[in-house]
């Protein structure tokens, strides 16, 4: 007998930064002021470039590969800038940020067949302590988006078309130097999946994790006994440039990555992942 055929789509995003100067910012947004009544954001170079070269191409190739099956959206964390760097902030005032972390993930949530969107607590400076930034887009998305099944956590476990999935924002980061990259991720993925199965649990087939504005992906399998463990960690990109912060943090990294990761799931299996991606080198060149 045919096995039956079950297909889901599970989109993932991170550290879009509403309100920040680099940050994701959606042109529509309806921001308000005294003077201006409502208007929308005017967006430097790199926002456009993250809104209409990365961002809205990887949520059509995404609906695209999806056809009429399940969509799912997480967002691992840091929707909004927050207070702390307020050189960094596109505006002083925090109503703004929340506004345009809405409307960064609105584009999604018209499309009948995104049945459910999970968010992370991010950073406690970026997301106004203790989970504010995500708690309010909850609220709002839920409150205009009733049909979907919106929820922010700090850490969750979700089972999405057979497997299991461990999201937060906080992870591993790359390793410090080129020839040693994957490495740090693989110790921090082996050390999760032996904690699971000492536990007596399967490791799930996901770990999700956001924060070090990079791409990492490593895979590892795990023999207990007769029984063989593997395991996917992906550390999502950002949607967000680099400020001086960010610079400092890097040691001066001078490659970006930004764009969403997306997983087709296909009976309990991941069977693709799609990185809609891209990297840029950030060093003002000339000849002197």
């Amino acid at each position: 007998m045919a096995k039956k055929y079950k297909r889901t789509i599970l989109a993932t995003m991170s550290d879009s930064h509403g309100g920040h100067i680099l940050g994701l910012a959606n042109p529509e947004t309806e921001l308000q002021d005294d003077e201006r009544g409502y208007y929308n954001p005017e967006l430097n170079p790199y926002q456009i470039y993250l809104w209409n070269k990365i961002y809205l191409p990887a949520i059509e190739d995404t609906v695209k590969l999806a056809e009429k099956d399940n969509i799912y959206l997480f967002h691992i964390g840091d929707a909004t800038q927050g207070n702390k760097y307020p050189n960094e902030q596109m505006t002083t005032r925090p109503a703004d940020q929340f506004r345009l972390a809405k409307w960064n993930l609105m584009p999604w949530l018209h499309y009948k067949n995104v049945k459910a969107v999970r968010i992370a607590k991010g950073t406690s400076s970026h997301a106004f302590g203790e989970g504010t930034s995500e708690i309010l887009l909850e609220d709002v998305l839920s409150d205009k988006y009733p049909k979907i099944d919106i929820r922010t956590v700090y850490h969750g476990l979700a089972e999405i078309g057979g497997i299991k999935i461990d999201y937060t924002h906080h992870g591993p980061g790359q390793s410090i130097r080129k020839w040693l990259e994957g490495n740090t991720a693989r110790y921090y993925l082996r050390d999760k999946m032996w904690k699971e199965i000492l536990a007596g649990n399967i490791p799930p087939e996901l770990f999700l994790r956001g924060h070090f504005h990079e791409y990492i992906r490593e895979i590892l399998e795990i023999q207990q006994g007769k029984d063989w463990y593997e395991s996917m960690l992906v550390v999502v990109p950002s949607l967000c440039g680099i400020g001086d912060y960010a610079r400092q943090i890097t040691k001066s990294v001078y490659q970006i990555t930004n764009g969403i990761i997306v997983f087709e799931i296909i009976n309990g299996q991941i069977y693709q992942t799609y990185k809609f991606i891209e990297t840029i080198d950030t060093r003002t060149k000339e000849a002197l």
